[in-house]
């Protein structure tokens, strides 16, 4: 035999120590756990069988992982339980005679080291989800607490415990991805603490690795069959299985001695019932690619939670990562889906309100006492039913961060919406999924997508729209078809005439030479026959002007009112077919002191735009009115045609704008019904329940 070799004190088998740090080896004869004390070997206890499991690794194999990862070799092979499952971690030995673990945890691995020791709390004060200031090594979350019985082993082992040894834990999870466990051992202080990342399996360049589906085909072709009723269970991940709900008669399986260890094969019914406990939607053993990822769908969990008296229900569907072999979620409420993986909770900042995953901020949807109403298939804890977590639910449409916590863990996963009929094809469903209803947890607003193109569509051509109406502007030929100015020439009764020529009024319109009537004999008569007499003597006609083209008229009356103010009335009249526009513009300007300070309203110049007025020659007919005895000296009327109208422009815009507004509209509505589904609003601030005071 070499250096490394002796003989079982046991058994005179030989027992190899190939790793230098190896403490004990575990004879392949007898199974005993054989010590190195010195130069003297010691048989210090007999391990169980192993329990098997899908792990990839074996005692063996090499590694020769790709840059960033020393080569190693895995000398030893570490099974633990805490009596809600069995998992594997595997001492490797590094070229330079260093060691560490490869560890494995629902799907994961990671290659830890053991470091230095920190100053840390007693075991019993960690509480998972609180942080821990781990000094150089920065800040950690706790993510569980946890002990752990050695259940058994193979291979080689850097420490000397017996087996059955029960060992206090508790794992850490870094804000950079990192892992770290604090080793309590069975005493009151720290035996060690490791530190590690997660490593992919393809990145580790072990050869011998056999994928998922291919370790578990053997398995796949036993014949199973729930004690209970007989039915045949199709299990997809029998080796790594603790607990299976049978999908024909409801009734939970697992080990006889409630061990939560395998095979399968040799479960016996822990908790029988009559009938399934709930329908899922998708059938369990299903395969299929979601994402890009091909999965298995290994169980479905009922939960529910009660509020305002009543009970809510949702499934969530177990899935194993048949690459990765990582287990991930697919969550189903009220018909709408969202598929979830874990996430190290060191990566989150957790506050009441807002939670951060990856710079992201997710607000708060919703925070309950999660129960399980039932299960179906098969997991890789011992579920049951009656359990109860503390589930909060923040969303970032269509993204959502879920958190779940036990009495002695906390789980985080992030995942985004998928729609049902993305899941029916992904799974070949024959038949299509129920149609979802209300609006999801995380669903996304249908317009999500395309909101900006309209948004970014409407700018452009608003921008656009703007460039054409200044460019009309200067470019566009204006003429000025009519400029006059007219000047007061009897102030008592306000009546104006044209600056520089006799003035022309509706009187001129009558025939030359005609007789005047006589004066009414009656009053009133005589009194409105004056009045008429005087508006007709106020009113003014134009020459004849002409239009060249058809465009907009801007029509401006400009007046130097102080505290006084002059209406015109308008009558723009065809020469060729008797039309007639009538409008009006009024000058008026007022100002003062009150108080000290000074004031002003109103405006000397107006201006009014009378569309869409066709080439011809036009008269116009004036009637300005004022106050007697304050009528401003004179009054300014200009026509100028082909000038754009800004009214226009802003009709277009709206125009443009139309679609989008509606979409924001829709986008209120839309997460006005998300949030009344909600614990909380939108604001994050909680609601009050029908049920609070009895709390």
């Amino acid at each position: 035999m070499s250096a490394r070799a002796a003989q079982c004190p046991n058994c005179g088998g030989e027992v190899r120590f190939l790793t230098g740090a190896s403490l004990v080896s575990i004879c392949p004869q007898c199974k005993s756990a054989i010590a190195r004390k010195g130069a003297n070997l010691e048989a210090i206890g007999k391990v169980a069988e192993l329990v098997p499991t899908s792990s990839p690794f074996k005692v063996g194999m090499d590694a020769r992982p790709q840059k960033g990862t020393r080569p190693f070799h895995i000398a030893g092979r570490l099974q633990l339980s805490t009596g809600e499952g069995t998992w594997d971690e595997w001492y490797v030995g590094f070229t330079d005679g260093t060691w560490g673990w490869l560890a494995e945890a629902q799907g994961g691995f990671w290659l830890m080291t053991p470091v230095k020791p920190p100053q840390v709390p007693a075991y019993e004060q960690l509480q998972p989800g609180e942080t821990l200031d781990l000094g150089a090594y920065g800040s950690f979350a706790i993510v569980e607490a946890r002990e752990a019985t050695y259940a058994s082993a193979e291979g080689e082992l850097p420490f000397a415990a017996p087996p059955g040894s029960v060992f206090r834990y508790a794992d850490l999870s870094g804000a950079d991805g990192s892992l770290a466990t604090l080793d309590y051992g069975d005493g009151p202080g720290l035996d060690g603490f490791y530190v590690g990342k997660p490593v992919a399996l393809a990145s580790l360049g072990i050869a011998e690795l056999v994928a998922w589906s291919d370790r578990t085909v053997s398995v796949k072709a036993l014949a199973l069959n729930c004690p209970n009723c007989g039915g045949a269970l199709q299990l997809k991940n029998p080796a790594n299985t603790v607990r299976i709900a049978c999908p024909f008669c409801g009734s939970l399986l697992g080990s006889a001695d409630r061990t939560d260890q395998g095979p399968p094969s040799k479960f016996t019914v822990l908790e029988k019932l009559a009938a399934v406990p709930f329908k899922p939607a998708l059938p369990l053993g299903a395969e299929g690619t979601l994402r890009g990822d091909k999965y298995a769908i290994l169980g479905a969990v009922q939960k529910a939670t009660s509020s305002g008296g009543e009970d809510y229900f949702w499934t969530e569907y177990l899935l194993k990562d048949e690459k990765s072999e990582a287990y991930h979620w697919l969550a189903e409420s009220n018909g709408h889906y969202t598929l979830l993986e874990p996430v190290p909770a060191g990566e989150v900042t957790d506050g009441p309100r807002v939670a951060v995953f990856h710079g992201n901020s997710y607000r708060v949807f919703s925070r309950s006492q999660a129960l399980v109403a039932g299960v179906l298939g098969e997991f890789y804890w011992a579920v049951k039913a009656g359990e109860t977590t503390e589930a909060t639910d923040y969303i970032k449409p269509p993204r959502m961060l879920s958190k779940e916590k036990a009495k002695k863990e906390i789980a985080w996963t992030e995942g985004a919406y998928v729609p049902p009929e993305e899941i029916a094809a992904a799974f070949a469903l024959k038949k299509p999924l129920p149609p979802p209803e209300g609006v999801g947890t995380c669903q996304p607003w249908p317009h999500s997508q395309t909101s900006h193109l309209w948004w970014r569509t409407a700018w452009l051509l608003s921008v656009a729209a703007i460039v054409v109406y200044f460019l009309a502007k200067l470019l566009t030929p204006h003429a000025v078809v009519y400029d006059q100015t007219f000047d007061l020439t009897d102030p008592q009764r306000a009546i104006y005439s044209v600056r520089g020529g006799a003035s022309s009024t509706s009187a001129d319109w009558t025939q030359g030479g005609a007789t005047p009537a006589p004066s009414p004999a009656n009053p009133t008569a005589a009194r409105e026959a004056a009045e008429a007499a005087l508006s007709a003597s106020r009113v003014l006609i134009s020459e004849p002007f002409e239009t060249k083209r058809g465009a907009n008229l801007a029509v401006d009356l400009w007046a130097p009112t102080n505290n006084t103010w002059v209406q015109v009335e308008f009558d723009l009249i065809s020469e060729a077919t008797g039309d007639v526009r009538s409008f009006d513009l009024i000058s008026d300007r007022y100002s003062g002191v009150d108080g000290g300070e000074s004031w002003s309203e109103g405006s000397q110049n107006r201006r009014i735009f009378v569309p869409r007025i066709p080439p011809g020659r036009w008269i116009l007919r004036l009637d300005p009115e004022s106050e007697a005895g304050k009528a401003p000296p004179s009054f300014r009327v200009r026509l100028t045609s082909g000038v754009p109208h800004v009214s226009h422009l802003i009709l277009v815009i709206l125009f443009l704008l139309l679609v989008p507004t509606l979409l924001v509209f829709s986008r209120f509505a839309f997460e006005g019904r998300r949030w009344a589904e909600s614990d909380f609003t939108t604001a994050g601030a909680g609601r009050e329940s029908d049920d609070s005071d009895d709390k």
